[in-house]
């Protein structure tokens, strides 16, 4: 699998989240506890956190302590940037635009194959570099942000994206709120239209037609937004990501639309990272860079990304069904169907992209 990686929300007012929840994972006795390690990692919340108390168990090395991310992976960078150099983080979950982020303000510790062998079996195309060709990332998974559909209550196949104007899907699309994924929903409209990332306007405009239209049952704000809508049948139509839509299709049938980029522009995989990042001024970077290295191993890879339904960066691990779909081997297949987001463009325009939002589209809701 080769795509550029150049992904989760930029949110202007990330600076107000309130104190995250904590999570530990404590799988030992006390005095076992009292001679080990203890490290604070910052991840999502849900099956993520889950998973990571669950991997953390594996090994007797280290104890971890999570805090969750509050309001999407941009939460933490306040309070990074406040802190700094004295980060009291010993890793960070963050994905594709944070990593320019962590680059720019030198944040992220260098990784070596030497120090993490495990490294060497990610898959090449998933591992982020500085400018110096270090790798400062430890990807976890590969995904994807979609269109698709229920088949068993849309009342319209769709094949482009006008059909999303149908009157038939009155109160039946779930859209994505401008600080998921970086606005790439809005950028699935560009592109349909002639647009691209250097010019959303053909986006925003076929957005605002579709706020007019009364179609949009919900703005999906968070996960738990999209996966109630889909599975309640409020919704029928809608953009996320690989783990909400494997949730929905566990239970009902799905049409995803993953289409020819010259037949269906806009109707492609939009693929996205998730990864550790580890604060250069740590004080635990040894320990913090064994437990990684484990972290990634072929099982643990494997079973995190069969539970969240995405596609496993170590290149040993088998795929779950829904990444087969969406990940592709084939060179011509991934010109065809994956499309790779140039996230630093779009990340020089969040603030812009957040009052467009609320100004232009949340008004025309009905």
């Amino acid at each position: 699998m080769t795509f550029h990686i150049p992904r989760r929300k930029f949110l202007k007012t990330a600076a107000g989240v309130g104190a995250a929840g904590l999570a530990s994972t404590l799988p030992f006795g006390r005095d076992a506890q009292a001679q080990k390690t203890v490290l604070t990692g910052v991840i999502w919340g849900g099956p993520w956190v889950e998973l990571g108390k669950t991997i953390a168990a594996r090994q007797d090395k280290v104890d971890v302590r999570w805090e969750l991310l509050q309001g999407g992976s941009p939460s933490i960078i306040p309070k990074i940037q406040a802190s700094w150099p004295n980060v009291p983080y010993d890793f960070v979950g963050q994905f594709n635009p944070l990593f320019y982020l962590w680059e720019k303000e030198d944040w992220a510790e260098p990784l070596t194959v030497e120090e993490m062998p495990n490294l060497k079996d990610l898959a090449e195309e998933s591992l982020f570099r500085n400018k110096k060709g270090q790798i400062i990332t430890v990807p976890l998974d590969i995904g994807a942000a979609f269109w698709a559909y229920r088949k068993d209550i849309c009342p319209v196949e769709i094949k482009t994206m006008e059909d999303l104007l149908n009157p038939k899907l009155k109160g039946k699309i779930v859209i994505r709120d401008v600080t998921q994924g970086l606005n790439n929903n809005t950028l699935s409209y560009a592109l349909a239209f002639g647009g691209n990332e250097d010019n959303m306007e053909p986006g925003w405009q076929f957005l605002q037609k579709l706020a007019k239209s009364g179609n949009v049952a919900r703005v999906g704000k968070a996960e738990t937004d999209f996966i109630n809508a889909l599975t309640t049948g409020e919704a029928a139509v809608g953009f996320w990501n690989m783990g909400g839509w494997g949730t929905v299709a566990k239970t009902f049938p799905v049409e995803y639309l993953i289409k020819d980029k010259k037949q269906a522009p806009g109707f492609q995989a939009f693929m996205f990272n998730e990864a550790f990042m580890i604060p250069r001024t740590g004080k635990n970077i040894k320990a913090t860079k064994e437990f990684l290295n484990f972290f990634v191993n072929k099982e643990n890879n494997e079973e995190w990304n069969r539970v969240l339904n995405f596609a496993p960066t170590n290149v040993k691990s088998a795929r779950s069904e829904l990444a087969k779909l969406i990940v592709f081997d084939k060179k011509e297949d991934r010109e065809k169907y994956q499309y790779n987001i140039r996230y630093d463009v779009l990340n020089a325009q969040r603030e812009a992209m957040l009052k467009r939002f609320e100004t232009d589209v949340i008004p025309l809701l009905k």
